[in-house]
């Protein structure tokens, strides 16, 4: 014990920077352990807190295409799908829902591109997912008239507070919007209202229009499209009988909360394989320091450890006076590494929420500091067995004879 201690404090870099090579392991599953956790259980909280059941979707769930507003993810005819939706009895609300990113700014000042979302109904009343926090919900559009967009524009729309603070408006200010620069400028809407309902879903700036406004604003009106269909039942348990009733007859897909969250994280399954290989590399870095100045420690020992074996010491007696620096070296790494965690989470879940908005992404739990610990103790032992090895293959008397 006294000689591994006495090689670690001689050889400082070297043991310092296998101490941090382990630590950076052990932060990197930590991390990555509670950003997934986190993000499942803000996917978790978003689902429940929408008061939504069932997503009717088109072919794929494919989140960029709804994002941005692509037809391979898209509904037609959703004005008529959604009054058609609404006499099942079972069925409260039916809400066609498009997304688009447009540009948007205000007289003088610079466009910034954000989060379109297209509603049907008056957007802000008590029978719509939207809440409005300040200001007036929006009134029904009657801009589509039975099957043709010729109806007359309301030219109103809600802002989330991070589009009111990123364009600098407020309720009752003007704001030009369109799919492009140019169109953006021939069409001028008014604030009406302040509202987040709908910030769980998005990390950008959000404004929120009357559905066949923004249809006709961004060219999806000549089907009726839109990006997807949510439903809300009068009785929550009754989501599977309704979603087998669904795709029986309409040719889209329909899941429930729990699978349309899957299907996102399928869809980001890149980002989390990513993340995984993160930490796989932390790992094998942080391993391959550590056996490597196990290694070396122990070629600087032959002589030492050769004398040690003529004076008739037990393999476990020179383990223990000369072999436990891998397991000194891992157990400081695992205990600085799992205290590290801690105010580096803090730090990204403040850098999330400035750059997006979502708070606590990084979900750090107790169980997530044992599997770091666990990681350094299984380091520890896997050096501690490369090094066992390399006391058995060393011969004393050749080393005593100088060859």
């Amino acid at each position: 014990m006294m000689i591994a201690t006495r090689t670690i404090t001689h050889n400082k870099v070297r043991s310092i920077l296998s101490i941090a090579g382990v630590a950076i392991a052990v932060i990197s599953i930590v991390i990555i352990a509670s950003l997934g956790s986190g993000l499942l259980a803000k996917g978790d909280r978003t689902f429940k807190q929408s008061t939504m059941h069932l997503w009717m979707t088109g072919k794929s769930v494919d989140l960029s295409s709804q994002y941005l507003g692509a037809g391979e993810a898209s509904i037609d005819g959703a004005h008529e799908l959604a009054k058609e939706l609404r006499k099942d009895d079972r069925i409260a609300l039916a809400s066609p829902i498009l997304t688009e990113i447009v540009y948007a700014f205000k007289r003088g000042e610079k466009p910034k591109q954000v989060f379109g979302i297209g509603i049907m109904g008056a957007v802000g009343t008590a029978d719509t997912m939207v809440s409005v926090s300040a200001g007036n919900a929006l009134t029904a559009s009657p801009h589509y008239n039975a099957g043709r967009y010729d109806g007359n524009w309301t030219y109103e729309v809600l802002i989330d507070s991070r589009a009111a603070e990123m364009l600098n408006a407020s309720i009752g200010d003007d704001i030009f919007v369109g799919k492009t620069l140019s169109e953006a400028e021939e069409k001028r809407f008014r604030i009406t209202g302040i509202t987040d309902s709908l910030s769980m879903f998005s990390s950008n700036p959000t404004i929120i229009f009357p559905l066949s406004e923004l249809q006709d604003l961004t060219g999806n009106k000549y089907y009726d499209r839109v990006n997807m269909l949510i439903i809300r039942l009068h009785d929550p348990a009754t989501a599977d009988a309704v979603k087998e009733t669904l795709e029986a007859q309409y040719p889209y897909e329909v899941s429930t909360n729990k699978e349309y969250l899957r299907k996102i994280l399928m869809q980001n399954a890149t980002i989390l394989i990513s993340a995984t290989a993160i930490v796989a590399l932390a790992v094998i870095m942080g391993m391959v320091l550590v056996i490597t100045t196990m290694l070396l420690s122990l070629n600087e020992k032959k002589r030492e450890i050769g004398i040690l074996k003529v004076l008739g010491l037990s393999k476990g007696s020179l383990f223990t006076n000369t072999g436990l620096e891998g397991l000194i070296i891992c157990g400081l790494g695992g205990i600085i590494g799992c205290l590290l965690s801690f105010p580096i989470s803090r730090l990204l879940n403040y850098l999330i929420y400035r750059a997006v908005g979502f708070n606590d992404l990084v979900l750090l739990k107790a169980e997530f500091i044992y599997m770091g610990l666990l990681l350094a103790v299984v380091m520890g032992l896997v050096s501690t067995a490369v090094y066992v090895v390399g006391i058995s293959r060393i011969q004393p008397m050749d080393l005593l004879r100088g060859t």
